[in-house]
Parts: structure tokens; sequence; C-alpha cells
């Protein structure tokens, strides 16, 4: 329901007694039931999770790569975020976008993982979710370890691309504590010819930002059926080489870093802890307060000459 809104006084006049009572009236009922359900809102507890796992919004997530990320870049207090991790233009590049500059996929096991050559990277593309918000990239830290947070798109043989996107945060963080987001929010698409994916030099066969826009609805969003379910959501679980026509064998791999072999260790509690890291705590998951605002939309500016590159 929208509410009411009590018009401003025209500028040089005074507001009579009987207009201002009834102003001031006016904004205490506004007021009223923003108060009380934020009194009354006791958030979602947050257990720890089965298994030898940490929830995203653990209170960890906001100290244990800290010393990773400090030399870096700066931590900001983002209005609609909350805290939020950036990096220096010398850390990251006048260009840099995630999962598109200093990188390369890579296909370990059965999934996609993202071989950062950031000197931070092995906390910031396992672990959190960037989001593109006042004009630069931030990182919303979270616990959870993944190959790589992105959503996926693919075309059909005519099209031979297939694109990738940072998977937005729902949470932020104010005070210490996470909150939760209710509102979605699309981050840009980067799109490679297929047989181009796994290539060592990948950011020179991206296309990204406005270029890429048109490859948007020419292809699909790549969606799975969880176990037990029946309708497929999409998945941070890319499509498997072999349904693109890449030969798993012709992959070049590496063999895992002393910084990708952290990340790992740091995502289960059995290993973490020994390294320094806190244990998992149970935590109240609060919602959005009316303070903070979906950011409105908007792609990175990209440089002269970058599409692709």
């Amino acid at each position: 329901m929208r509410r009411s809104r009590v018009a401003p006084p025209t500028p040089g006049a005074r507001l009579r007694p009987r207009g201002m009572a009834a102003a001031t009236a006016a904004l205490t009922l506004l007021a009223a039931p923003v108060a009380r359900a934020q009194e009354a809102d006791p958030g979602v507890a947050v257990g720890v999770p089965a298994g030898d796992e940490y929830s995203d919004t653990d209170p960890s997530a906001l100290t244990d790569f800290r010393p990773a990320l400090d030399p870096y870049g700066q931590w900001v207090d983002d209005p609609t975020y909350g805290t939020a991790w950036t990096p220096d233009a010398a850390a990251g590049g006048q260009d840099f976008e995630p999962y598109d500059t200093s990188g390369r996929w890579d296909y370990t096991g059965t999934d996609y993982t993202w071989i950062s050559d950031y000197p931070w990277g092995w906390v910031c593309f396992h672990y959190g979710r960037w989001i593109f918000a006042g004009g630069r990239w931030l990182w919303v830290p979270g616990r959870q370890y993944a190959g790589a947070w992105v959503d996926w798109r693919v075309g059909d043989g005519a099209t031979g691309m297939l694109g990738w996107a940072p998977v937005a945060p729902s949470w932020g963080w104010a005070g210490g504590s996470a909150f939760s987001l209710g509102f979605p929010s699309s981050e840009p698409w980067a799109f490679a010819p297929v047989g181009s994916v796994f290539a060592p030099d990948l950011s020179s066969h991206v296309t990204f930002g406005d270029i890429a826009l048109p490859l948007v609805p020419r292809t699909q969003l790549f969606t799975r059926t969880p176990p037990g379910g029946s309708i497929a959501q999409p998945t941070i679980h890319g499509p498997p080489p072999a349904s693109l026509g890449i030969d798993f064998a012709r992959i070049p791999h590496l063999g895992p870093s002393a910084n990708e072999l952290r990340a790992r260790q740091l995502a289960h509690p059995s290993t973490a802890v020994a390294i320094g890291a806190r244990a998992p705590t149970p935590h109240v998951l609060r919602r959005r307060t009316p303070a903070l605002v979906p950011r409105t939309g908007g792609t990175p500016p990209r440089s002269a000459g970058r599409g692709r590159r």
C-alpha cells in the first residue's frame, strides 16, 4: 500500500499551529508502523549447517578473510548492502570485472572453477558475491565455498556462445550481523565462444557490457532440477563440457595453487579452524531495514575498445 506524503510548506510561509499539529500527527502515524515492525521482527534463526559446512551469513565471513583482503582494497559502507569490500585500482586494474579479467575457467572434478591471477582472488571468487553498485564493483562477504558464484546462459548451435554473470547477494551486513534483502539484482552478463571458454587468455575472447546485451535474448538461462525437486532452477553448476561439444581431455588443467588449496581448507570447519578461522555459530538473519533500498540498474563502464578484446 502506498503511503500518503505530507506536502512541504511553501518556501517563506509559516505553518499555522493547526497545520503543524496535523503534520506532526501524520509523521507520527507514518513512523509508528515502521518502528513497531522493527521491534516485532524477530528475524530468522540460522543454525550451524549439518555436516562440515558454513552458512553464507555466518559472522566469520567478516573476519576470516580480512587479512587476505586488507592490503588490496578498502572496506566501505554501502547504503544498500552495508559492509562490503572493493579492490583498489592498482589491485584490480582500470577495467576490472569479476569472472572476466585476470583469470580463466577450469573444470575440476564435476564443476567449473574460476582460477584467478589476483593475489586476493582466491577469496572473492570462491566466497561471497559481487555486485555493481555506486559506480564500482563491491564484494559482499559470504562464508560458503563454491568453484564460482555465477549463473550461466547457453546458446544453440548457431549462437555458439556460453555466458555467465555473478550471482547477486541476497543479504548484506550491518553492525557485524547479516540482514536479508527482499529484491533481486541482475548483474551484467559476459559471453565467450564455446571453443574459447577454457582458453588461458579467456579475457581476450570475452564479450561484456552493452556489446553483450544482444546475446542475452539469443541464449537461455541454464537450469537444473535439484535432487528431490520437480522444478528446474538456475544453478551455479554450469553445463557439462561434453554437452557443449568440448572434449574434457583437451581442457588445459592447472594444479591448485597454495591459495586455491587454502580456499578449500577454509570451506570446512574441520580444516578451517585448524588454520585460524572461526568456528560456525548460530545467528539471526533480520530483514532489510527501511533505510536500505535496492540500487538502480546500470552496467559497469568500459574503456574505449573494450567489449570483445
